[in-house]
């Protein structure tokens, strides 16, 4: 046998060592979390279990004090629109609430695709508000959720920003 294919190495070819983890680890890690986070809001049946993985991804971001509570809420609100609890969701309704909500494209991909990439889109959503919360330390709680959903929205998801604001004669957020 060729001693080559026994002393190949496959993490060798990136030049990344096994014992010195890097951006490129980093950037698999986030995305296992998104893929992670994704697949328990997909099998998120009832409230309790949607809130206690919204709770969840805020703590993962490392949110804390005054201010987790209502990124959690503010989320909540934003993922019953994006996902309806106990009803059945239809593939052409995933194709309209992808379009229309996060600007995606998901023609083509079966079924659970469709569903697996809206909720890793609602992921990204939710972890640059988190971030964005953090980074509002200094303002009123309430307002600095509002301000970081608002920002998140207008990165990874516009359409939700449309219909907060045809939701608007009914309260925020409905």
């Amino acid at each position: 046998m060729d001693r080559r294919l026994i002393d190949y190495k496959p993490e060798m070819e990136f030049g990344a060592s096994p014992a010195a983890p890097g951006k490129a680890d980093e950037a698999l890690r986030d995305e296992y979390d998104e893929m992670s986070f994704a697949a328990q809001l997909l099998e998120a049946q009832t409230p309790a279990a949607l809130d206690a993985v919204l709770h969840d991804l805020v703590a993962r971001g490392g949110l804390g004090g005054p201010v987790a509570r209502p990124v959690a809420d503010l989320l909540r609100r934003a993922a019953h629109q994006v996902f309806p609890l106990n009803a059945t969701r239809a593939p052409a309704d995933l194709k309209r609430k992808a379009a229309a909500i996060f600007g995606l494209e998901v023609e083509g991909l079966s079924p659970e695709d469709k569903e697996f990439e809206v909720a890793r889109r609602f992921v990204r959503l939710a972890g640059d508000t988190v971030d964005q919360a953090q980074a509002r330390t200094g303002q009123p709680p309430r307002r600095a959720v509002e301000l970081a959903l608002l920002h998140a929205a207008r990165r990874h998801a516009p359409g939700l920003l449309r219909r907060q604001r045809q939701a608007a004669r009914l309260g925020p957020w409905n």
